[in-house]
C-alpha cells in the first residue's frame, strides 16, 4: 500500500481508535457485522482486534460447502511502536475463522518512500480440506486484496481529511 503521507501520519491513523471505528463502518458496507472487539495503543504500539460477519448466502458456492453458517473473521493485527529515527514500523496480523481448518497470517513493513510511505503486506493463507483447499486458499488471498484495496484507499482518505 502506497501513501503520500509520511509514515508518522499513516501511524497516527492507525494509533486512533476513531480511524478504526471508521474503518469499520466502512466495512459494515459490504459485511454484516464489524466490530473491534479489543483496541490498545501506547508506547509498547497498536493492538486492534476485529471481528467481520459474512452472510452465509454473500459467499462463493465452493466456500458455502464447508462453512456450514455465516463466516465469522476475528483478526488481530499488532504494529510495533514506530521507530522515530528511520521512520518505520514493524507489525503482524493473523485471522481465525471457526469450522475452518486453517490460518490466514502475515506481516507489515511500514516505511518512508520518496512520496511519501509504503506499508508492504505479505500475507499467507492455509486452508486443510481435502480436495479443495487450495481452491480455497486461493479465494482466501483473493479476498484479502480485495480487503487491502478497500483499506488503502480508506487509509489515504482518513490521513488528508485527519492531517
Amino acid at each position: 500500500m502506497a501513501f503520500a503521507a509520511p509514515p508518522g501520519a499513516v501511524f497516527a491513523a492507525f494509533a486512533g481508535e476513531d480511524y478504526w471505528q471508521a474503518l469499520m463502518a466502512r466495512y459494515r458496507q459490504h459485511t454484516q457485522e464489524s466490530e473491534i472487539t479489543a483496541f490498545v495503543s501506547g508506547a509498547d504500539g497498536i493492538d486492534v482486534t476485529f471481528r467481520q460477519v459474512l452472510s452465509r448466502s454473500e459467499l462463493p458456492g465452493l466456500v458455502r460447502t464447508v462453512i456450514p453458517v455465516d463466516m465469522v473473521i476475528d483478526r488481530r493485527q499488532h504494529f510495533s511502536a514506530l521507530n522515530e529515527v528511520n521512520s518505520t514500523a514493524a507489525g503482524k496480523f493473523d485471522a481465525l475463522v471457526p469450522h475452518v481448518p486453517g490460518r490466514l497470517d502475515g506481516t507489515y513493513a511500514l516505511s518512508e518512500t520518496s512520496t511519501g510511505s509504503e506499508l508492504l503486506v505479505t500475507g499467507r493463507a492455509k486452508v486443510s480440506v481435502p480436495l479443495v483447499g487450495g481452491k480455497l486458499e486461493k479465494l482466501v488471498l483473493d479476498f484479502m486484496k480485495n480487503l487491502l484495496t478497500l483499506e488503502e484507499a480508506f487509509t489515504a482518505d482518513w490521513i488528508a481529511q485527519h492531517s
